[in-house]
């Protein structure tokens, strides 16, 4: 079982999608369930509690792998999506439990709430990383087959940003297999299309994290994927202390905007590195020929 994260403004739009063809209510919690409109209707009520928060639509598709079919049924899917929900701290609020049937694979949308039963906005702090261990520890509880991951993602079926991130995903891993350090990996990537950025720690040169850019969208390396994260990949690259090479700023412009002349992009890249790349300084007080000069000239003056 995986799960993905969705926020939005409108609960006409979210539950419209979510009743389509071929789709089943299969749970409801403070709704009533006669229509699609009953269905808005009483989630926008209670919204009003809070007319403030903008989001206030809670979307989350709960998949299962195609090898769970014989062990699902609607008990079942109620049954690890409620406690997915408590595991994600959502509960006392409206929420609308959909299968649909029009996928090899089963999975269900739960919409929900975001303003519970007393007006209070439900958080959405650390998300992805509770959604994660949730389904991690579910899969394991109801015996779910773990997810293998992004490699057997159907990327035709991808639109928008999840198209993009995939095509990140699927280029920088392919650059990682075939790169020695982090600057093999900036050139391959780039012929590719896509461009790396560094966080860097306030004040100074020390690396926090790594993001990606394609077609003017940017994405985190973790939100892209946790292998992605700056870490991940340092240790990826043999774990080879590159750190030397990325003091300078990487190009930050979208593909679309590079010259098309590869061997004057190539020449830009270099002398930006030379220009910027900050040189190896050993700290005074750790340098044994500063120490022994400064010795010899305390001597002096004390003679």
């Amino acid at each position: 079982m995986i799960a993905k994260i969705i926020e939005g403004r409108s609960f006409a739009g979210c539950v419209g999608y979510a009743l389509k063809k071929d789709s089943e209510i299969i749970h409801a919690n403070g709704l009533r369930t006669d229509s699609e409109k009953t269905i808005v209707q009483d989630f926008n009520f209670q919204r009003m509690l809070n007319p403030r928060l903008g989001k206030a639509v809670g979307h989350i598709i709960l998949s299962w792998n195609t090898a769970d079919k014989d062990m699902l049924n609607n008990d079942i899917m109620i049954s690890s999506a409620k406690r997915y929900l408590s595991k994600m701290g959502i509960r006392d609020t409206q929420c609308l439990m959909v299968r649909h049937h029009d996928r090899k694979h089963d999975h269900i949308h739960i919409i929900f709430n975001r303003v519970n039963d007393h007006g209070k906005t439900i958080s959405n702090s650390n998300g992805r990383y509770k959604s994660f261990k949730a389904c991690k520890e579910l899969n394991a509880m109801y015996g779910f087959k773990q997810s293998e991951g992004k490699r057997n993602v159907n990327r035709g079926r991808l639109k928008g940003n999840d198209r993009t991130k995939y095509q990140i995903y699927d280029t920088v891993k392919t650059g990682i297999r075939n790169s020695k350090n982090w600057t093999e990996l900036q050139n391959y990537i780039r012929y590719k299309g896509v461009e790396m950025q560094f966080k860097y720690r306030s004040s100074s040169a020390e690396i926090q994290g790594i993001s990606f850019s394609k077609d003017g969208q940017v994405f985190r390396g973790s939100a892209i994927d946790r292998s992605l994260s700056y870490s991940q990949i340092d240790k990826a690259l043999n774990g080879i202390d590159n750190s030397k090479e990325l003091y300078y700023t990487p190009f930050t412009d979208s593909p679309a905007s590079l010259s098309a002349d590869n061997s004057i992009g190539k020449a830009i890249g270099e002398v930006a590195s030379a220009l910027f790349s900050i040189p190896d300084i050993v700290p005074e007080q750790e340098d044994p020929l500063i120490k022994k000069r400064k010795k010899k000239e305390n001597y002096r003056l004390k003679r």
